[in-house]
């Protein structure tokens, strides 16, 4: 399943957005808030450690991740990569506001 599409002027929707399209995107709205190495992957690692840090349960962040083995999603959640989006956002969550 296709989870992006891109929009015609008129509203059609057309085909789905290439990985460079997305990657593309995602770098101008990084470069915007001052995060310009910003990628798809920062995004995809924040929601899954945001969902974990909400209570959410790691099969539902399997099924999110698409992972084959709840071992994969395991190990990605524990994977001490450098950054996520997280670190360059403010996050407020609605217990702080």
């Amino acid at each position: 399943m296709n989870l992006l599409r891109s929009i015609r002027s008129d509203g059609t929707i057309n085909g789905s957005l290439s990985p460079s399209a997305v990657r593309d995107i995602v770098r101008s709205y990084g470069a915007q808030i001052n995060v310009p190495d910003l990628n798809p992957h920062d995004l995809r690692r924040t929601c899954a450690k945001l969902a974990r840090l909400g209570g959410a349960p790691i099969e539902i962040i399997q099924h999110t991740l698409g992972h084959a083995s709840i071992k994969t999603t395991e190990i990605y959640m524990s994977t001490g990569e450098e950054s996520n989006a997280g670190d360059f956002i403010d996050i407020v969550k609605e217990s702080d506001a």
